[in-house]
């Protein structure tokens, strides 16, 4: 670019989308396995909490009944609500661990230099460039009339 300011500001912009493209693209199966995960978790504690909800319920309406049948249907109810908490409890570390992967698969960029408005142009100088061309032309300039005179005592 031209104007040095644009230069620096277009450096910058490609430099953030760049990091921001890459981390996308290495995290991305991580971060589906985390939603898949959250949605696991907020399945199994709905399912813990309603299931708990029942079981004292049920125990709240037969406290003191004494029947084998009542006791045998709270202990049914106590087992499913241990199992459900077993399943959330767990999916609840699966949750941490998907967090944990995303964290750490996350790529970390660190800008040694940033993008910054130089204040006298870059090599190579005018003199340089200048310099390069008059050598340049005149090696061609040497070797076409040594090709051309060649060229001429042959004929």
């Amino acid at each position: 670019m031209q104007d040095l300011l644009v230069s620096a500001m277009i450096t910058d912009t490609v430099m953030d989308n760049l990091q921001e493209c890459i981390t996308r693209y290495r995290t991305n199966k991580a971060r589906h396995d985390l939603a898949f995960t959250e949605r696991l978790y907020e399945d199994a504690k709905k399912e813990y909490f309603r299931i708990q909800q029942q079981y004292a319920r049920y125990t709240d309406g037969n406290q003191y009944v004494a029947l084998k049948s009542y006791l045998i249907e709270q202990e049914r109810l106590q087992n499913e609500m241990t199992l459900a908490y077993g399943i959330y409890n767990q999916v609840a570390q699966q949750l941490q661990v998907a967090k944990a992967k995303v964290q750490e698969i996350t790529p970390v960029y660190t800008v040694i230099q940033p993008a910054t408005i130089p204040l006298k142009p870059s090599k190579p100088g005018r003199v340089m460039i200048l310099a390069g061309t008059v050598f340049l032309a005149a090696l061609i300039s040497m070797f076409w009339v040594g090709f051309v005179k060649s060229k001429k005592r042959d004929h």
